[in-house]
């Protein structure tokens, strides 16, 4: 068995490096994919979610919040075909530093998906069990329920003024 911790740690380098390979600027139009999908599920929950899971077992319901995270993000991935040839720079140091911030930003990119994922399975009380169980206290899991990305985002505006900068940054750089 493998703790919660290891294995969103595990992906977090997994994404660093296709966030590598990528780019960032490819890692940039994921992230604000990722970010609006959180955005849309938190914003929206009463009006949209709370009908559709009213009666719903616990696993359902994270079934559904886990499935529209995980199509948003497909497609956030999905790069627009004007990206698909996006070249890095032609020298080897403005290609790293580019393969870098791709890393950087590809490794965020997982702590915000699989946090998230791990943030409603806490929330709704580990509806997979026997699959996936509540970490046991004093594991460095149960450690880190309390540094999910959503326990920090939900606190204030910080989600959607992330929302706000990362479009600004999307229409007005990339584009």
């Amino acid at each position: 068995m493998i703790q919660l911790s290891t294995f969103m740690w595990g992906m977090v380098v997994l994404f660093a490096l296709i966030g590598f390979v990528r780019g960032s600027t490819k890692e940039m139009i994921a992230l604000a994919g990722i970010v609006l999908a959180i955005f849309v599920l938190e914003q929206f929950r009463d009006m949209l979610l709370s009908p559709l899971v009213a009666g719903a077992s616990l696993d359902q319901q994270f079934y559904l919040y886990a499935g529209i995270l995980i199509v948003i993000v497909v497609f956030a991935y999905e790069t627009p075909e004007r990206f698909q040839n996006v070249q890095r720079s032609r020298g080897f140091r403005e290609g790293f530093q580019e393969g870098l911030l791709g890393a950087a930003i590809g490794g965020f990119n997982a702590y915000l998906l699989f946090g998230s994922l791990w943030f409603y399975m806490d929330n709704l009380g580990y509806p997979l069990s026997p699959y996936v169980i509540a970490p046991p206290a004093g594991s460095s899991s149960a450690a880190m329920v309390n540094q999910l990305p959503l326990v920090w985002l939900l606190e204030g505006n910080l989600l959607t003024m992330m929302v706000v900068v990362l479009f600004l940054f999307v229409i007005i750089v990339l584009i």
